[in-house]
């Protein structure tokens, strides 16, 4: 595989992860959940995108590190094929109530698998394809926990404004 193409796929997953941490942090903070495990998931969940960018970055570095003879290509600017087609699925891990950010959560978290799916195929066999398949797995029992939680029976939410007691 040649390099700019992997620096490519590398670049794309490791933007989406960010911008998937981003999205979690966002809505651990909103003002409508009061649930402390819910809010305390998503930041494991945005922990977990952070990780992953963190791995794909380091991998590029130490490839190009282990190989001086390709030039090192400047900053990505644009985004490649993987990227395009995340944006263009549109996920927003967002809505105006929990139900709805966790069945967007969750099209996001389906979204995200088909995104590595793709990358994985088009890297050869080796490290670069165990690290993907490696954070797939993760992002598979990231999918679960979602939809375990939206599986669970709704509690009654607390009030927005506690009483004044007398």
């Amino acid at each position: 595989m040649e390099y700019q193409q992997m620096a490519e796929i590398l670049n794309d997953l490791s933007t989406i992860n960010r911008e998937r941490a981003k999205a979690y942090e966002e809505a651990s903070f909103l003002n409508f959940i009061f649930n402390l495990e819910l809010r305390g998931t998503f930041a494991l969940l945005a922990n977990q995108s952070r990780q992953n960018s963190f791995a794909l970055r380091q991998f590029l570095e130490q490839f190009h590190d282990n190989h001086p003879a390709v030039k090192k290509p400047i900053p990505q600017l644009t985004f490649g094929d993987l990227y395009n087609q995340w944006k263009d699925m549109g996920i927003s891990f967002s809505g105006p109530n929990i139900y709805d950010m966790l069945k967007s959560s969750e099209q996001g978290e389906e979204a995200i698998q088909i995104i590595y799916s793709k990358a994985i195929e088009q890297v050869p066999a080796g490290d670069l394809q165990y690290l993907l398949e490696s954070q797939l797995r993760g992002l598979h029992t990231s999918h679960s926990v979602v939809k375990g939680i939206l599986k669970q029976p709704q509690k009654m939410p607390m009030p927005q404004k506690m009483k004044k007691s007398i």
